[in-house]
C-alpha cells in the first residue's frame, strides 16, 4: 500500500509538517488545494505550493478542488508526480488531454455523494482515481463506509494499472476497508501528523 501523507490539519505549521514527512517512510506528500467556490475552504494557493515544493524532498501528489480551471496551468508548472482535479467539474476529456499534454500524470477525484459511474468514460484516459470518503473541504472528517463497494465496482472495471487512492478518515481502523475495497494508495492526513512519529503511523497503514 503507497501512502500519500495530507498536510491540510498542519496548515499553520506546513514548513515543519514538509520537513517531517521528508524523513518518513511515505510515499507521496498530499497538498489540497481549495478555491473557496468548489469547497467552502481557501487554502494552499500557488505561492504557498511552491513554498512547500521547495522544501519537499517526496513528489507532491496534487489535488486540485477548484472550478477554474484556468489555474492549472500554473500549478502544473511546479511538475507534481499527479496533478488531480474533480470529475464533477469537467464534461469532456480536454483537461486530461492538456495535462497529459505538459507530461505529467492525471488524476481524477470524485466526491462520495457522487455516482461512480460518472467517472466510468475516464478511466482508460488517467492514471490515477482518487475516491473522497469524506466531504472534501476540510481534514479530521469520519470515513464514509459506503465508498467502499463504489471503490470495488470500479476497481473490476478498470485498467490494471490505473492508481486507485482513498481520501479521508483514513487511520489504523479504516485501513483495512481500504484494503478490501482494492485500493493501491491512501491519502491520510491527521491520523499521521497528529503524531509525534509520522513512520509509525504510516507503517500501520502500510
Amino acid at each position: 500500500m503507497k501512502v500519500s501523507v495530507s498536510i491540510l490539519k498542519e496548515y499553520e505549521n506546513l514548513i515543519s509538517a514538509v520537513k517531517k514527512v521528508n524523513k518518513s517512510s511515505a510515499d507521496f506528500l498530499h497538498v489540497d488545494v481549495m478555491d473557496g467556490k468548489f469547497v467552502d475552504n481557501k487554502k494552499f494557493p500557488l505561492e504557498v505550493v511552491k513554498d512547500i515544493k521547495a522544501v519537499s524532498t517526496k513528489r507532491i501528489d496534487l489535488h486540485l478542488m477548484v472550478k477554474d480551471h484556468s489555474v492549472i496551468k500554473e500549478y502544473a508548472k511546479l511538475e507534481p508526480q499527479y496533478i488531480t482535479f474533480h470529475v464533477e467539474v469537467i464534461d469532456d476529456f480536454s483537461l486530461i488531454d492538456y495535462v497529459k499534454s505538459l507530461g505529467l500524470k492525471v488524476g481524477l477525484a470524485i466526491n462520495p455523494e457522487t455516482d461512480e459511474r460518472k467517472i466510468i468514460p475516464y478511466l482508460d484516459d488517467i492514471d490515477l482515481v482518487l475516491f473522497m470518503s469524506v466531504s472534501p473541504g476540510a481534514g479530521g472528517q469520519s470515513f464514509k463506509e459506503e465508498v467502499v463497494e463504489k471503490i470495488r465496482k470500479i476497481k473490476k472495471i478498470a485498467p490494471t494499472d490505473l492508481i486507485v487512492s482513498i481520501d479521508g478518515g483514513v487511520n489504523d481502523k479504516t485501513i483495512e476497508l481500504c484494503k478490501y475495497a482494492g485500493c493501491d494508495m491512501v491519502v491520510s492526513g491527521s491520523y499521521i501528523t497528529d503524531s509525534s512519529n509520522y513512520d509509525d503511523k504510516i507503517n500501520n497503514l502500510k
